[in-house]
């Protein structure tokens, strides 16, 4: 079962963010002069979490994704993921992080429930992640990777944002990576959408460009099936269980087979990563609706499904990549 939606489509993925808060700058997710963090009163507790997830699950999502800002700052995360565990008819409880602090959490997140990982990675130079992230922390995410799969989660993405002219010159070295550790790499096209984006068309590189640059590199694509692989093409890389996937939503859109939805770490809802509609769960005193409320938005929300995004108008969206969660 899954929720109906608009353009006769079915919405069964629901993303949560738990935070706003990261411990990165990621310039493609953040603005310059960076933003004012939610206080803590302002951010949902984790028992209303709880509660709209179970109404959601019940209504048909089967596949949630926890997010932030960087989720791994908020304490307690292990506690909510073990009772989103415990959700009859959820299938999938997946994670994106930076994964600066896997190395402490891993272990843990594995043994409450969390069932797979994705690790934002854009360069596999030192320099260059202190340069794009603000952070000299390259050690520690690989570190953090090798706990992650220690740890059996699995699989193991990981996320780069192509930008030309910062990390374009990587990708064959981002798929010799890929292979020598059996990770599905996944390379996203970069979207404007951290209003400071005046530059963005010198930025963007279509996935049809750097597809052609890693088969012209000698690498050999088979196409593949990877669980929970979203709106990614996948391939299997020559003869090894590395795969890497493309995520294209400037080049070729995938809004047609979009099945999720984005819930803020203050309680918004939002029917799409690039529309500044949202749906407020509080009241004005600051309650979280009841839940026959809840229910109503949920479907309202399905039903203001876009058939097609905006990035190219580049419109006001109301808040940058880490406060919508991504």
């Amino acid at each position: 079962m899954a929720i109906n939606a608009s353009f006769q489509r079915k919405v069964d993925y629901l993303r949560i963010s738990v935070t706003d808060r990261c411990n990165f700058r990621c310039k493609y997710c953040m603005p310059p002069d960076g933003v004012d963090y939610k206080s803590h009163d302002e951010i949902m507790r984790y028992e209303e979490i709880l509660i709209f997830a179970r109404i959601a699950v019940k209504a048909g999502i089967k596949r949630i994704r926890l997010t932030g800002g960087e989720p791994l700052v908020r304490r307690g995360l292990d506690k909510l993921i073990y009772q989103l565990n415990k959700l009859e008819g959820l299938e999938d409880i997946s994670l994106t992080t930076n994964g600066y602090l896997l190395p402490e959490h891993a272990n843990k997140l594995a043994r409450v429930g969390l069932d797979r990982i994705n690790v934002s990675l854009d360069t596999l130079d030192r320099e260059k992640f202190k340069e794009i992230s603000l952070v000299d922390g390259l050690p520690e995410v690989l570190a953090g990777l090798k706990a992650a799969q220690n740890a059996g989660l699995n699989p193991i993405k990981l996320n780069t944002v192509l930008i030309r002219g910062f990390n374009d010159n990587e990708v064959s070295d981002f798929i010799k990576f890929t292979k020598a550790h059996n990770y599905n790499f996944r390379f996203i096209e970069f979207m404007p959408l951290n209003g400071s984006s005046q530059d963005n068309d010198s930025k963007y590189i279509s996935i049809d460009e750097i597809k052609a640059r890693i088969k012209s590199a000698g690498f050999k694509l088979t196409p593949a099936e990877i669980p929970g692989g979203g709106p990614a093409t996948s391939y299997q890389i020559d003869d090894t269980q590395a795969t890497v996937g493309f995520i294209s939503p400037i080049s070729h859109s995938f809004c047609s087979s979009c099945n999720r939805l984005r819930l803020t770490s203050d309680g918004k809802l939002r029917p799409c990563l690039a529309m500044a509609k949202e749906y407020d769960l509080y009241d004005q005193s600051g309650n979280l609706l009841p839940e026959d409320k809840l229910k109503e938005i949920l479907d309202q929300a399905c039903s203001l499904k876009p058939d097609h995004h905006d990035f190219a108008n580049e419109e006001d969206y109301g808040r940058n990549m880490s406060q919508i969660g991504g």
